[in-house]
């Protein structure tokens, strides 16, 4: 008694207090991942009887108590046991890890939502991040309203979706998953009583039986067409309710805290490539850009019919109670005359419901317009001859709200008007197209195709591809001049040169049907001079297309070192410059984040990827142009991910500017949108980081230049490092493509596009997304990390006396060089050497094997040492508890499929060099396949 009677008296140990804390607000997580787990073991129990939900249990928990205490009998006996089963269990014991992942992914997501709600909950207490959060940071740095309105007047973000060739889920899958959610977000805050809570659970298991009895492989490959509907699912259940709705509070709150009027315009939008780009991927075509479009105007049309329809049920206001502008009931009568079927059918009805058959007017040619876009499909040009009245562009739709919204003002509807302003500014933010489409090739089929064009005319009668750089930019600026020219286009052209220009060809129907919006620009990836830019916009003028934004895309380290050069040589270009002129001086730039980490590694990736965004901001200022810049980051760390909140307020000084274009990679897109209020908080994480980025002063420390300098001698010697390894040593290919399931995932339907630019098995040749992905799927997580232990240390080795205490003055007070340390962290934290040890195995040549797993561990351990060394902790993650949290819970659940899938990969291996059937093959391929998608999940990461 008087030992705990002296424990209360004594302060309370503050890491206790914190660990308890921690475990306070975990605690929800944990009983909600616990009951789902129990839901899941029932659901076992009913479908494959208590003997297999018994094995689960066995392996689960030696999975447990390995990860507690490392004992090599015990994992022995483990891994002799998942060897002994049949095909048919090794399948289902996969599955079973899968579908818990799936589910604690869920219940890590209502996590978020609960600790959000916390928050909102509490007066004056604002979550990290939000809008409130970011508007009482500006009041209390004292940022004038006069600065936010000048600001805002030029303010841009644009998430791009994109397809992703590993993206690893189904949509019949998401569609359960989906549903799950919603159901857990329902028993959680709907204050059901007893028998309503009990149905919600029953259907919590009813879709858990589903998910267990869906097959999560797809039996073909993906189309594009596929992807595109994939895409489209988030836009339609979840982002086109909530990206207006973020961007009404903002400008809301802004308003309430200033007591100003707020003027703006939907600063926040989403595009895709989903269906435009064409990089290495044959299946995106000409009809197949035209149908995507097509299918983005067909749902968003669907959505302002629907909110049409709910306005028209609630407008039942009475013109002798209410009133109507005179400008409201002259609509009408012109309404009216260009529809009269539609008017001929309402006769009298609602005539003293001035509101109500106004909104009917408008929702008729909705609908018409949903007629003549469905005719686009048969390519039909003439109408149907009962399609009356319908738009012919948003500006219209806009237009008739605005009366709508005018009468309001004037007749006793003030209360009123938030409803139609909410439709606006839908209209606003995604038109009659939803979201721009954006259009992306590579320079070798570019350069293939001018030069076919040119062959054989007056205009280059030496040929193309042989001039040099010089010439290439003298012929394009010249023909630029004086485009079009028929003799170009009055010929037969090979396949590959008529898709191409087939596709500048949809572009303009595009632009001149649906909107200029709708296709927002021309992306060149692999750009590495002035004349290729110039070449796509000389095709394009020669197709009709104009004032199309050209974005060059530099992906490797020495296009990354080269592109400031590139970029002066255009805007000094008369034509060009023209060019932009009509654009009203902006310019767009996409750097690429994956491809660069493939050549160069994390490390020095992303500080080229640095010092290019200076020297581009350098030169377009110079140049009087406005820049805007694209960030190609991928989902995985190795691939330019991570945080994107973070990795906006660690972009460099003055390069945001209150503009900024980022990808929102397919591996993501789930996480992040497949919830409401998940994706607001991401919303609000980006605008709040943008805010920061651009309103709050970043200050310049005098010692910036000597710690770039520091950072230019870390990313030489990371460089070597990763280089030497990946590209000098021999036999590393063979390494990769036996210790990883590299071979398996080309062959995965997942993706509409090929995992390689060609067919060599060259790793320059190799998709960054593949890549990445293979590594996280055999524990090494290498392009992530490899080369920062060598760079740290080669450091030390040369600065003996200040060294160390350079690196945490860097940590400390520089923003960029703290998150690049922090993202290291969490990939090496993701990584697991013990288990990447099994992959090793795999390799067959045991001197290889050991000589190349040497060096990536040795590597690893030097990266973690030099990690702790500059942040002061005392283990990986120390000061970020709830990422830690979440991969310590994790990994005792995964590493039973990892184990798997040694063991799968080895088996394979051995069958396919024995001849087996293919039926046994085909067993294990798909097996394998499995163990992939829960990897997946289970990392919350392809690649």
């Amino acid at each position: 008694m008087r030992r705990i009677l002296f424990g209360l008296d004594r302060p309370p140990d503050k890491r206790m207090t914190e660990k308890n804390s921690l475990e306070e607000k975990l605690k929800p997580l944990h009983d909600q991942i616990r009951w789902l787990g129990a839901c899941l073991g029932e659901v076992l129990i009913e479908q494959e009887g208590r003997s297999f939900f018994e094995l689960v249990e066995w392996v689960r928990k030696r999975s447990i108590q390995l990860r507690r205490r490392y004992d090599e009998r015990l994992e022995e006996e483990l891994i002799r046991k998942i060897k002994a089963l049949s095909i048919e269990s090794l399948t289902k014991l996969i599955r079973a890890f899968t579908v818990f992942f799936q589910l604690a992914n869920l219940a890590e997501d209502q996590h978020r939502i609960r600790r959000k709600r916390a928050y909102e909950k509490e007066e004056g207490s604002f979550q990290r991040g939000s809008i409130e959060d970011v508007i009482a940071v500006l009041k209390s740095s004292k940022i004038s309203f006069s600065k936010i309105q000048k600001v805002f007047s030029d303010f841009a973000i644009e998430l791009v979706l994109t397809a992703h060739p590993t993206e690893a889920q189904r949509r019949s899958t998401l569609e359960k998953l989906f549903l799950i959610d919603r159901l857990l977000y329902q028993r959680e805050y709907h204050n059901l009583t007893p028998r309503e809570t009990r149905r919600v659970e029953e259907a919590i298991r009813e879709t858990i039986t589903l998910l267990w009895q869906t097959d999560e492989l797809r039996h073909r490959k993906q189309t594009v067409l596929d992807e595109v509907d994939n895409g489209l699912f988030y836009l339609d259940q979840v982002l086109f309710e909530v990206l207006p709705a973020t961007l009404e509070r903002f400008h809301k709150l802004v308003e309430q805290s200033y007591g100003r009027k707020f003027e703006t315009r939907p600063f926040l939008r989403f595009g895709s490539w989903i269906g435009g780009d064409r990089d290495a991927n044959p299946f995106v075509t000409p009809e197949v850009t035209l149908e995507t479009v097509r299918r983005q105007k067909d749902i968003v049309l669907r959505k302002y019919i629907r909110s049409a329809g709910f306005l028209m049920e609630e407008f039942s206001q009475s013109i002798h109670l209410a009133g109507a502008s005179r400008k409201l009931l002259a609509s009408i009568e012109e309404d009216t005359r260009r529809l009269p079927l539609f008017a001929n059918a309402w006769k009298e009805k609602s005539n003293h419901e001035p509101y109500r058959k106004k909104i009917s007017l408008i929702q008729r040619k909705l609908i018409n317009t949903l007629r003549l876009n469905a005719l686009e499909k048969e390519r039909q040009t003439a109408p149907d001859d009962t399609i009356e009245g319908a738009y012919e562009k948003e500006e219209d739709f806009l237009a008739d709200l605005e009366v709508v919204a005018e009468s309001l003002k004037t007749c006793k509807g003030a209360y009123l008007l938030p409803r139609i302003q909410q439709l606006k500014l839908a209209v606003e933010t995604f038109g009659f197209y939803f979201v721009p489409l954006e259009i992306r090739d590579n320079t070798e089929s570019l350069e293939t195709a001018v030069s076919e064009l040119l062959e054989g005319t007056s205009l280059a009668p030496s040929g193309f591809l042989t001039l040099a750089e010089e010439k290439r930019f003298e012929l394009m600026t010249r023909l630029i001049k004086d485009a079009p020219h028929r003799e170009v286009l009055g010929r037969e052209y090979s396949e590959k040169t008529r898709l191409f220009l087939e596709t500048f060809r949809a572009i303009r129907n595009i632009r001149e049907r649906v909107h200029p919006r709708a296709i927002s620009c021309y992306i060149l990836s692999m750009s590495r001079t002035p004349s290729q830019i110039l070449s796509a916009l000389w095709v394009a003028r020669e197709m009709g297309v104009e004032d199309l934004m050209m974005v060059p895309l530099f992906e490797t380290i020495s296009d990354l070192e080269g592109c400031g050069g590139v970029m002066t040589a255009l805007y000094e270009c008369s034509v060009y410059r023209s060019h932009l002129k009509r654009l009203g001086d902006h310019q767009e730039i996409m750097l690429g984040y994956s491809d660069s980490g493939k050549d160069g590694g994390f490390m020095t990736s992303t500080w080229r990827l640095y010092c290019a965004q200076k020297e581009l901001t350098r030169t377009a200022r110079h140049a009087g142009i406005k820049l805007k810049l694209f960030h190609g980051r991928g989902g995985a760390i190795g691939r330019g991910g991570g945080p994107l909140n973070k990795a906006i307020m660690a972009q460099p000084r003055d390069t945001v500017d209150g503009r900024i274009k980022i990808t929102e990679q397919g591996e993501v897109i789930a996480s992040k949108y497949s919830n409401p209020v998940i994706a607001e908080r991401n919303l609000e994480l980006v605008i709040s980081a943008m805010v920061h980025a651009s309103l709050i002063e970043n200050k310049s420390s005098q010692k910036q230049e000597r710690w770039e300098s520091v950072m230019q001698d870390l990313s030489q010697t990371a460089y070597q490092a990763y280089r030497d390894l990946v590209y000098e040593t021999e036999g590393f290919i063979e390494y990769y493509h036996q210790s990883t399931p590299i071979d398996l995932i080309s062959k995965m339907n997942i993706g509409s596009r090929p995992a390689r630019r060609s067919a060599s098995e060259r790793i320059e040749d190799l998709r960054a997304i593949p890549w990445v992905f293979s590594w996280m799927q055999s524990r090494q997580t290498l392009p992530a990390w490899y080369g920062f232990g060598s760079a740290f240390h080669q450091f030390i080795k040369m600065n003996a006396h200040a060294g160390i205490g350079s690196l945490r003055e860097m940590y400390r007070d520089w923003p960029f060089f703290r998150v690049t340390v922090d993202f290291l962290e969490m990939s090496t934290q993701k990584a697991d050497l013990h288990i990447a040890r099994h992959y090793a195995d795999l390799v067959k040549r045991k001197a290889l094997r050991e000589a190349i797993f040497k060096r990536i561990k040795n590597e690893y351990e030097a990266s973690i040492e030099a990690m702790l060394a500059i942040t002061g902790q005392k283990s990986i993650l120390e000061k970020t508890q709830m990422l830690r949290r979440s991969i310590d819970r994790r990994n005792p659940y995964l590493d039973p499929i990892s184990r798997a899938q040694v063991i799968l990969l080895g088996r394979l291996r051995d069958r396919q060099e024995k001849g087996a059937s293919p039926r046994d093959i085909e067993d294990i391929q798909r097996a394998v396949f499995l163990t992939i998608n829960g990897i997946a999940h289970g990392l919350r990461n392809t690649g």
